[in-house]
C-alpha cells in the first residue's frame, strides 16, 4: 500500500488525472475546496441558527462561548466546503433574523470563486497544459464573463512599471524620455502583458502633479509609441489621477486607466467612457502626501467593500464594464494592514472582477526585512507569489525578469 498526501488546492487536478467522470469531478471538486468567513454583527439568534445549520451539513461555525446565552461578542467563524456552502445558501432563504441578507453576501463570494476558477481554467486552456483540469463549464462561464476581463491577456499577467519621473521612491525605476523608450522596447521582447506609464510619483509624502507637467513628460514617449505602432504589440496603461492626462494618453496608444485615486475626479469616468477604456479602481484615502496619516479603519475590509461597491456602481452608470480592482497595497495602510490584504486577498473576489496587487519594493517589505528599496526584490517576489495563490490576476512590478521566472514556476505548479 502506498499513501501520498495531496495538497488541497491540487485535489481537482488529481481527480482529473485519474480519469474520473466529468460530472463526478464537479461534485468532488466542490467538496475539496474550503471556505472560511468571519461574520460580524449578526444577532445572537442568527448566530445560533447559523451554527446549527452549518453543523447539520457537516460544516462548522465557531461562536463565542456565551453565544447560546446571548452573551459575548457578536462574531462567528463559518467553515464549510464549497458543496456545503451551496446547501447552506439554499437553507438560509427560509431563515429569519437577517440571515437572508447573509445569504446574498455568501452567494456573491461563491460567484466570485467560480469566476476566479473560470479565469484559471481559461489560462490553462490557453497554455495547453498536459495536466489541464476538465473545466468546460468553467470555460463557458469565463466566456460569458469576458466583458470584465482583459481582452488581450491571459491571467495571471505582469504589469511592468515605466516611471517617467525624477522622484519615484525606487531610484532605479526613474526614467527620462529616451531611457523610458529604451525600456519599453526591451519589455516588448519579454513576457509582460501590460506596460504601465506614469509621469507623477505617488510615493508617500509626494505632492500632486498637474496634468500639464505629466503630459510634457509623457509626450515624447507616447508619440514614439503611436509612431511605431507599439500599442499593437502590448497593452499600455496610463498611471494618472488627472483626467486630462488620461485623455491624452488614451488618444496615443494607451487602453487602460490606472488611477491611484480610485476615480476621485468624476471626469475620469467620462474619459473612460469616451475611449471605452479598461479601468483599474484602486482603493486609497487622501492623497500621497496625506495617505499615511489615514490608516485608521473601524473595519478595513468592510470599508473597502463599500468603496468598491460605490465605484463599480459609478462605472456601470457610465457603461464601463471592463474593470480591475486594486486593493491599494501601501496606500493609506500600515504594515499590518498591508499583510492582512495579501493574507485575505480572496475576500475581494466576491466582486467578480480581476484583482491587481502592486507590492513591488514598497515600504512594508522594508519594515519587515529592514532593507532599503534597492534590496527588496526577494520580499517583493514572496508577497507577489502569495498574492497569486490568494487570487491576484495582475502583478504590478519593477523587476520583470525575476517575476517572469516566478510566474513560470507558479504556472507550472498550478
Amino acid at each position: 500500500m502506498i499513501v501520498k498526501r495531496i495538497a488541497p488546492q491540487h485535489i481537482p487536478q488529481a481527480i482529473n488525472n485519474i480519469g474520473a467522470d466529468t460530472i463526478g469531478q464537479d461534485i468532488m471538486n466542490k467538496k475539496s475546496f474550503m471556505f472560511g468567513f468571519e461574520i460580524k454583527n449578526l444577532s445572537f439568534e442568527a448566530m445560533n441558527i447559523l451554527k446549527q445549520e452549518a453543523l447539520s451539513l457537516g460544516g462548522d461555525c465557531a461562536t463565542p462561548r456565551g453565544c447560546i446565552k446571548h452573551q459575548g461578542e457578536k462574531i462567528a467563524l463559518l467553515i464549510l466546503t464549497h458543496a456545503q456552502l451551496e446547501k447552506l445558501i439554499k437553507k438560509l432563504a427560509y431563515q429569519p433574523f437577517g440571515l437572508q441578507n447573509l445569504r446574498k453576501l455568501l452567494q456573491a463570494h461563491v460567484a466570485g470563486h467560480i469566476k476566479e476558477q473560470a479565469r484559471s481554467a481559461q489560462h490553462l486552456d490557453h497554455t495547453h497544459s498536459p495536466h489541464t483540469i476538465n473545466a468546460d463549464s468553467a470555460l463557458n462561464l469565463a466566456k460569458k464573463s469576458a466583458h470584465h476581463m482583459s481582452k488581450n491577456n491571459a491571467f495571471p499577467t505582469l504589469m511592468a512599471i515605466v516611471n517617467i519621473t525624477p522622484d519615484s521612491f525606487y531610484a532605479a525605476s526613474r526614467q527620462d524620455s529616451q531611457s523610458a523608450i529604451d525600456r519599453i522596447h526591451a519589455l516588448l521582447h519579454k513576457e509582460v502583458g501590460i506596460i504601465d506609464l506614469g509621469a507623477a510619483s505617488s510615493r508617500p509624502g509626494s505632492e500632486l502633479v498637474d496634468s500639464h507637467t505629466e503630459i510634457e513628460r509623457l509626450e515624447p514617449v507616447l508619440q514614439h509609441i503611436t509612431a511605431h505602432n507599439l500599442h499593437q504589440r502590448v497593452q499600455f496603461s496610463i498611471d494618472t489621477y488627472n483626467p486630462q492626462t488620461a485623455d491624452y494618453a488614451l488618444c496615443h496608444g494607451c487602453t487602460i486607466i490606472n488611477d491611484i485615486s480610485g476615480f476621485a475626479n468624476k471626469n475620469m469616468f467620462e474619459v473612460a467612457q469616451k475611449h471605452k477604456a479598461q479601468v483599474i479602481l484602486m482603493h486609497s484615502k487622501g492623497t500621497p502626501k496625506t495617505m499615511q496619516n489615514l490608516t485608521q479603519y473601524e473595519d478595513m475590509f468592510a470599508e473597502m467593500d463599500v468603496f468598491f461597491e460605490t465605484k463599480i456602481a459609478q462605472c456601470k452608470a457610465y457603461g464601463i464594464e471592463d474593470i480591475v480592482l486594486d486593493v491599494g497595497f501601501g496606500f493609506a495602510k500600515n504594515t499590518e494592514q498591508n499583510l492582512a490584504l495579501i493574507r485575505h486577498l480572496s475576500h475581494f473576489l466576491h466582486f467578480g472582477f480581476p484583482l491587481l496587487v502592486g507590492a513591488s519594493r514598497k515600504n512594508t517589505i522594508g519594515q519587515i526585512t529592514q532593507k532599503e528599496a534597492q534590496d527588496r526584490l526577494a520580499g517583493s517576489l514572496a508577497l507577489h507569489l502569495i498574492a497569486l495563490q490568494n487570487g491576484a490576476s495582475i502583478l504590478r512590478i519593477h523587476d520583470e525578469d525575476e517575476h517572469i521566472d516566478m510566474l513560470k514556476i507558479y504556472k507550472a505548479l498550478v
